[in-house]
């Protein structure tokens, strides 16, 4: 498992209630949500707890650091605990923060292949209105994940303890956004030839091969690739400190030629998707072709809604200066004639806050409609949009084998027809699709997760929604079908098959003989249900 406490981004102090807003808004999704749980105040309604909270958090007036943890827990993909078990993991957190007796709000999500926990944690105590910062908190949470993963049975994954740092950020900026780093690219194709610089102008040589300058910025050094994009040097390789470059080849000497004069550039850095089995080239060219255009779609539009904004308001002024010339003109006492200025600033005023107020809606709209897209959230809109190619990159970024209860078939089986096209849902059913291409969509009374190779299956299914999830199984893979997963959901699907009289079979050999015991019994129960029937029929017409 992953915990993590997520760092404020911002000058601005973070705001409790927005944050859960956020944590607690649907999204348009059914199954986003699965628990909201109000812990250590004097209500568990959320929206009482959240003026609680923000109380207490007023009544400190000392602190100036940010007054809220956001912590994030997260489970590998397939790896499902029970709610109890989420909570209790919770408690033990908040402990080894030192958050005992602290009011917080936990969000579980489930709108991922990774089950995930929200943690809003008011640092400033509901008692003695102290405010709370964990020394060391990344050892602590490190420490108790791999206690966690041990006692659960977790697949173990390296923790900041035991993982070297820049590693861990190149991975994680990757992943996230699913496009090669500078950080990665400098550490893949240039740290080797860097580190073996004896002097110097052998490493401004060795950067400029490779597109980039050495510079020097507050008390380190930065590596600047010729777009532009800046890295600093200590975050790819300790021996890239300042302190540990100066140590091995002196005092910093400035490069004599700048890397721009030098056309013999073998390589250079440009953003590009991580290496993938699919090519991804024309997708590619085509996100950055569609993010130009609507950057500058939205330049344009900004500085039309300036300049409307600007003539509006010169107008207001003008049309005020007019008011203000008659009023002066007009024959009436001093009173009066102060009561039509008070009212033409008022009305001045008005029309003003109407203007701004008309160009900050009309701003953030344009700003959501023409917002910058991230690689993968461009994919997934395409894929969602009907594009074949786009989802089935999305899923070639899936490592690893999915844990968790499932329902599939062998590859020979495993042809979209019917309800499918293209491995894509035909109607206007889907809700979302992740970055690992695991598409949500609506099938009768339950909501369908489907990665490409197999339906995955949540804990606590109802029976109902089980059937569901056979049919459209039988409806995309046929009538032989693999069912994966704990026994206690193995069986439960074969008792849906069998009290629904489902033609399907499953190709493991005693689940299969499980189902078809289960079906002869259910043909016993029904020729005795009939026969008692007939019987009772019998019995009434005689006493009759």
């Amino acid at each position: 498992m992953i915990a993590k406490i997520i760092p404020i981004k911002s000058v601005r102090k973070s705001s409790f209630s927005v944050l859960i807003q956020y944590l607690t808004d649907p999204q348009d999704k059914s199954e986003r949500v699965s628990q909201i749980k109000v812990s250590n105040c004097y209500t568990d309604d959320l929206t009482a707890a959240l003026l609680e909270i923000q109380n207490t958090q007023e009544m400190n007036t000392r602190a100036k650091s940010d007054k809220t943890c956001h912590l994030v827990l997260s489970f590998p993909e397939g790896e499902r605990l029970s709610l109890a078990d989420l909570n209790a993991i919770e408690e033990r957190f908040c402990e080894a923060l030192g958050f005992n007796g602290h009011q917080r709000i936990s969000v579980v999500h489930d709108d991922t292949n990774n089950l995930h926990m929200h943690i809003a944690i008011n640092k400033i105590h509901p008692r003695n209105l102290i405010i709370h910062n964990p020394y060391y908190d990344y050892k602590k949470v490190a420490k108790l994940c791999e206690q966690i993963e041990q006692e659960y049975g977790l697949t173990k994954v390296n923790h900041e303890t035991v993982s070297d740092k820049a590693a861990r950020v190149t991975q994680e900026i990757e992943t996230r956004t699913g496009v090669e780093s500078l950080l990665g690219w400098i550490k893949r194709e240039a740290l080797t030839e860097i580190k073996d610089a004896d002097n110097w102008q052998d490493l401004h040589q060795v950067l400029a091969k490779h597109g980039l300058e050495i510079k020097e910025r507050g008390s380190g050094f930065v590596l600047v690739a010729n777009n532009g994009v800046a890295v600093k040097a200590s975050s790819i390789d300790r021996s890239l400190s300042k302190g540990n470059l100066t140590q091995r080849l002196g005092a910093f000497v400035q490069n004599e030629h700048s890397t721009q004069s030098s056309q013999q550039n073998t390589k250079q850095y440009q953003p590009r998707p991580l290496q993938n089995r699919i090519d991804t080239s024309e997708l590619y060219a085509r996100y950055q072709q569609e993010q130009n255009d609507s950057a500058r779609q939205r330049t344009t539009q900004w500085a039309m809604l300036r300049h409307t904004r600007d003539q509006l308001i010169e107008r207001a002024k003008r049309e005020a200066k007019l008011k203000r010339n008659i009023i002066k003109s007009i024959k009436a006492g001093r009173l009066a004639k102060k009561a039509l200025y008070a009212t033409a600033h008022q009305q001045f005023k008005t029309t003003i806050e109407v203007i701004r107020g008309d160009y900050q809606k009309a701003y953030q709209h344009s700003k959501t409609r023409h917002s910058r897209m991230g690689w993968l959230d461009w994919l997934a809109k395409e894929a969602k949009n009907g594009n074949a190619e786009a989802l089935a990159v999305l899923r070639s970024r899936r490592v690893g084998q999915f844990k968790g209860n499932q329902v599939s078939a062998k590859p020979s089986n495993d042809k979209p027809n019917g309800y499918f096209k293209d491995g894509l849902i035909k109607d206007n059913s889907v809700e979302s699709i992740t970055k690992i291409g695991t598409v949500t969509y609506k099938a009768g009374s339950t909501t369908i997760r489907d990665d490409g190779k197999r339906l995955i299956v949540l804990p606590d299914t109802s029976q109902e929604a089980l059937r569901d999830i056979l049919q459209v199984a039988m409806k995309k893979y046929g009538s032989h079908l693999a069912i994966n997963g704990t026994e206690s959901f193995r069986h439960e699907i074969a008792q849906v098959a069998a009290q629904n009289q489902m033609r399907v079979t499953f190709d493991d050999k005693p689940l299969e003989q499980y189902r078809q015991e289960l079906m002869k019994q259910h043909r016993v129960n029904k020729v005795q249900s009939a026969g008692q029937k007939r019987s009772t029929t019998s019995n009434t017409r005689r006493s009759l």
